[in-house]
């Protein structure tokens, strides 16, 4: 019964331990998301400062796995590019044995300096400051930290719970025999591996074998290869959450496995070659916490220095084993593409809501320019129609429609999330945006069957219409463009030009809709090419219209309002940039002007 008692507060303190690092990791990530994106997209300048982020973000989020999982969403984002992410994950491996290092603090003399950085000291150091921090302070962020220092004094506490347990252990015949028996190298391997990739953290078993250790039963021996294992079970976790995932990302995954692999192989070979022809003098000993930790750091640091140089090698090594699909010269004009947009929505994302938004409107400034796309097709449409052409905008606007959909359930699933204001105002904006962009593709979408309409009964324009029609395309062609612009800078200049090209629009549209009265009165056109004209017209100030309203969202959320009505909205813009809206008014005023008189020449 005793046993059974031992082994559940084992269990009690495992599950601490894990329980522990999901808080510190989890808060962490929302206090600083940000910053550890910038932190990994920095590891593109070269490799050492790659494995150097590795180690600091791991350190931070004390799981390698973790960070190998944010790395694989990161390449699968295209924020990280293959051959940089692998010192990212380098420098991971070795950051994570910090934790075994301060676990090893729990077994240093009292009278030691170090005392007060013992683990059951600084667990409940951490837990009451953190408990302070999400009591007395009101502000989110000084909360999240509270729970990041109470994660850390649990994890401590989890682990002293099971290392104070192991003791009980020590006289029990049958776990000495059980680890005399993982001394085979090749079990201890399989079992190391078995066990990580269950708890699918190798700080957490590597903390498990430094407990065990207090009961002097487990030996060099017996321990070698269970750690060898331990950094292959790890990658049990970013193998798994790379399914589904981009051929790149799935790359990831199979080079952390390919580093973890050969590194233990390396090991393996040297060890036991020097065991078997001169003998290690510690070989029988038991071994320490400190004994676990040190081989644990010097594994993943010889490994690391080892491997580095051949960088280039295992990216062609998992390029060999992850092979890109055979592509057929395609046609250009393939749409089955554009869906491959939706890769950037990582559901491993959303627990890094700035990352998960940051992806969020990648993929809407790319839908904006599959927006763009079928726009220039409808133009070429009017111009001389092909049916093949109008399947492609059809494929186009099905693709558009599904992306809008998938965005849509994506900003929801991050909204459900406990956000920060700005992360708030942000996916709250990017919901508005996603909703103008699915409207204005819909109008697009119209003027092309419209045109489609024309062609089967049969209607031309006019050859003035046409050049009125023209002129049409031009302004909306470069309002579509600034919109894209707008999403991807954020520039407030752009959203003044916008407005600009409105005003301008709407003038122009009055005009020709006034013009085509008087060529319908003296019969220079027919009825129904007259109502195609003021329907196509109608159609493309709608467009206007939808990115005028995306232009007044992204100037909300950079003025930091959540709510503006249109009246407020276009009375602040007029006030504080009346003077530049008037000089941007003229300057298209002037193009389109002298573009409409340069086509009546022709």
């Amino acid at each position: 019964m005793n046993i059974v008692v031992t082994l559940l507060k084992m269990l009690g303190g495992l599950v601490l331990l894990i329980y522990g690092m999901n808080i510190l990791s989890t808060h962490l990530k929302k206090i600083a998301g940000e910053k550890l994106k910038s932190l990994l997209k920095k590891a593109t300048d070269n490799i050492f400062k790659g494995v150097i982020t590795g180690i600091i973000v791991t350190i931070a989020v004390q799981s390698s796995a973790v960070v190998t999982v944010m790395v694989v969403g990161f390449v699968n984002a295209k924020i990280l590019k293959l051959k940089n992410a692998i010192p990212v994950i380098m420098g991971a491996n070795i950051g994570t044995t910090i934790t075994a290092q301060i676990l090893r603090l729990a077994s240093l003399e009292e009278n030691s300096i170090f005392t007060l950085l013992n683990p059951n000291v600084l667990a409940s150091v951490f837990i009451i400051v953190g408990f302070l921090l999400l009591e007395l302070k009101r502000k989110q962020r000084n909360r999240d930290v509270g729970q990041l220092l109470i994660g850390i004094g649990l994890l401590f506490t989890g682990l002293m719970t099971m290392v104070d347990m192991a003791s009980s252990f020590s006289d029990l015949p049958i776990l000495g025999k059980i680890m005399s028996e993982l001394s085979n190298p090749l079990l201890g391997i399989l079992v190391g591996a078995i066990v990580t990739a269950i708890v699918q953290s190798s700080a957490a078993t590597v903390g498990i074998l430094q407990a065990i250790s207090q009961s002097g039963i487990i030996t060099y021996a017996s321990t070698i290869p269970i750690i060898l294992g331990q950094n292959i079970g790890t990658c049990f976790t970013s193998l798994l959450s790379s399914i589904g995932t981009s051929k790149n990302a799935k790359r990831v995954a199979v080079i952390h496995l390919s580093f973890n692999l050969i590194g233990s192989i390396i090991f393996m070979i040297f060890i036991y070659s020097y065991q078997w022809l001169v003998g290690f003098s510690f070989w029988n000993k038991a071994i320490d916490m400190g004994g676990i930790a040190n081989f644990h750091l010097i594994f993943n640091i010889v490994c690391t220095i080892l491997l580095l140089p051949c960088i280039g090698l295992l990216e062609k090594l998992a390029n060999l084993i992850v092979r890109d699909k055979v592509v057929v010269e395609e046609d250009d004009e393939d749409t089955s593409q554009y869906l491959t947009i939706l890769d950037e929505l990582d559901e491993r994302m959303t627990n890094i809501p700035n990352v998960a938004i940051y992806n969020s409107l990648n993929v809407i400034i790319k839908m904006s320019e599959l927006v763009k796309k079928n726009f220039d097709k409808s133009v070429h449409l009017l111009e001389e129609f092909n049916v093949d052409r109008l399947d492609r905008i059809q494929e186009i606007e099905d693709a558009v429609d599904k992306i809008d959909v998938t965005v849509a359930n994506f900003l929801v699933k991050i909204g459900n999330l406990e956000l920060t204001k700005k992360e708030n105002r942000s996916v709250t904006t990017l919901l508005k945006v996603e909703s103008e962009l699915e409207k204005l593709a819909d109008y697009v979408y119209k003027s092309s069957k419209l045109i489609e309409s024309m062609n089967d009964k049969n209607v031309r324009f006019s050859d003035e219409a046409y050049k009125e029609i023209k002129v049409m395309h031009n302004l909306i062609d470069d309002v579509l463009k600034r919109m894209t612009t707008m999403l991807r800078d954020g520039d407030l200049d752009v959203v003044i030009e916008i407005q600009s090209l409105k005003d301008v629009s709407e003038i122009y549209i009055d005009k020709f809709k006034k013009k085509h009265i008087d060529r319908l009165k003296k019969a220079k056109c027919s009825v129904d090419s007259g109502i195609s004209f003021i329907e196509i017209l109608t159609t493309y100030e709608k467009i206007v219209g939808h990115c005028t309203n995306i232009a007044m969202e992204c100037f909300n959320s950079n003025m930091n309002k959540e709510y503006v009505t249109r009246h407020e909205y276009l009375t602040k813009l007029y006030v504080e940039n009346g003077a530049m809206l008037k000089k941007k008014f003229n300057s298209f005023n002037r193009k389109y002007n002298l573009m409409l008189k340069n086509s009546s020449k022709t």
